[in-house]
């Protein structure tokens, strides 16, 4: 009977040794990947984010046009867009509306194809204030804007950058305090108000 006998071979026992050195060789080349993507990926998210609150926020200026153009006055708060109106409801200069604007708005109603909830409409980077700031009556052609209060100043600049490229004034802010800040969302420009309407 032969028997078989392993030889441990200098070359065999050698390779055995070497496989740790490319183990830890090779986890540090995908950490130091990953410590090089994970920035690019966060910035992505943020503008995915943004952009996701640019749409909704461009919906809402769209249902203010529409708005306007049905009934010749704005409203006064954001919800107006898709909840049915009311003669207790104000318009952008505080006034009240009419029977006819209720009968408008319910011929050309809704305004907005997105859910306004009274108490704020929320996007991936805050909610959207319900009340829509006054302009003076009688009115003058001034810009209508919508707010978002508390976002943080990374996600208002980089809102900034993807509605106006870094450098026009639909989206404005002032620098953040406390890393938060109000976002001002211009939904209807001067140029567009219908005969200086409320």
């Amino acid at each position: 009977m032969k028997l078989c006998v392993s030889r441990d071979t200098t070359a065999q026992r050698g390779r055995r040794g070497y496989a740790l050195p490319w183990i830890i060789l090779t986890v540090a080349i995908i950490a130091a990947l990953a410590a090089v993507v994970a920035p690019t990926l966060t910035t992505l998210d943020d503008r995915t984010r943004a952009l996701n609150s640019a749409n909704r926020l461009k919906l809402i200026a769209t249902g203010f046009v529409n708005f306007g153009i049905a009934l010749n006055q704005y409203p006064g708060r954001v919800s107006q867009l898709a909840l049915p109106l009311t003669t207790n409801d104000r318009n952008t200069c505080g006034q009240s509306m009419s029977g006819g604007d209720v009968t408008n708005w319910t011929a050309n109603a809704p305004f907005a194809p997105i859910y306004t909830a009274t108490n704020g409409t929320w996007t991936d980077i805050g909610r959207i204030r319900d009340s829509v700031p006054f302009r003076s009556f009688p009115p003058v052609k001034t810009p209508i804007y919508v707010e978002l209060p508390g976002v943080s100043g990374e996600d208002a600049a980089m809102l900034k950058t993807v509605v106006d490229n870094g450098s026009g004034d639909t989206v404005s802010f002032a620098a953040a305090v406390n890393d938060t800040t109000t976002v001002r969302y211009r939904v209807v420009s001067s140029g567009v108000i219908i005969n200086n309407r409320c």
